[in-house]
């Protein structure tokens, strides 16, 4: 699980981030939790919570730098005993059921010792508390646990049946006649993350036409899109897609945007993937109708 959250990677980002605020803290006040990992290291950790007790006379929750969180992520990072930092977060729960943070950094210990599910369950209680805070924290928090979720339900990689080399029979449509037909090839890989997906289509001279870049938005819940066409002199343009899976390998895409005049636009996009074949179909909303006109179909076939 630690390959794919890359959790001390973010763990690392987010400390970085806090240590004004860390660092201002440990000038104004003792720091417990270096008291409280001294007294786990000498005499174990029930006693480095009976500690806790009784040092710990300011009851109101400090959020990242709560005594128990940073002494719970140093147990699991630092000191890779992830049972003494189960009893810690577990703690910080008991004390602080209704703030979100302690959810989401026990998920992150649940993630460590594998247990996914449970680590779902404790993301999902995160978000809904967080979902109703007012606070900075709660807004941070809000997003973390929801990117965690995402991860773990795999939504990044959604477009991963277009990874690899195709071919790609292009077909056009004007009034519901075939207008014109084309042939491409496309190349699509995601980062070394997993986030981004980076899609190029290339003509027979290996000259690329088209390119896509794709990041899944965790707080929207859809794709984020630039489309940048080789022929258009005014650059990228951006849509977001709604993805609702539809069953029997059959997906449809509600794409929005907005055109340089200020107008928005949707697209509905049906993809229907047979034994590693792709037909991708593009209706355009017909202006003023609700009513969906098929521009494009689109028929990836894998590259020998």
């Amino acid at each position: 699980m630690k390959a794919h959250l890359n959790l001390k990677w973010f763990i690392g980002v987010l400390l970085i981030s806090l240590s004004p605020l860390v660092l201002g803290q440990e000038k104004s006040e003792p720091n417990l939790s270096d008291k409280l990992h001294t007294e786990y290291k000498a005499n174990g950790i029930e006693q480095s919570l009976k500690m806790y007790e009784e040092l710990n006379s300011d009851k109101s929750y400090t959020g990242f730098e709560e005594p128990l969180n940073v002494l719970g992520y140093t147990l699991m990072l630092e000191d890779q005993d992830l049972d003494a930092a189960k009893m810690v977060f577990e703690a910080q729960i008991a004390e602080y059921n209704d703030q979100a943070n302690p959810y989401d950094s026990y998920a992150d210990l649940l993630l460590e010792m594998g247990n996914k599910e449970e680590a779902k369950k404790n993301l999902k209680k995160s978000v809904d508390l967080a979902e109703k805070g007012e606070t900075d924290l709660d807004q941070q928090i809000f997003g973390a646990s929801k990117a965690k979720l995402a991860k773990l339900d795999n939504k990044h990689r959604v477009f991963e049946f277009l990874d690899g080399k195709s071919d790609v029979d292009i077909t056009r449509y004007d009034n519901d006649k075939i207008a014109n037909k084309n042939k491409l090839y496309s190349t699509a890989s995601y980062d070394e993350s997993g986030n981004i997906l980076t899609l190029n289509f290339t003509n027979q001279n290996d000259e690329v036409v088209w390119k896509r870049i794709v990041v899944y938005d965790a707080i929207e819940d859809q794709y984020d899109m630039a489309f940048l066409n080789t022929s258009d002199p005014l650059g990228i343009s951006m849509s977001h897609i709604k993805v609702k899976d539809l069953g029997n390998n059959k997906t449809e895409l509600i794409e929005s945007y907005v055109d340089r005049k200020g107008k928005e636009h949707k697209m509905k996009h049906e993809i229907m993937k047979n034994d590693g074949a792709v037909e991708w179909v593009v209706f355009e909303q017909a202006e003023d109708s609700n009513n969906w006109e098929k521009v494009m179909v689109q028929n990836f076939s894998k590259s020998k």
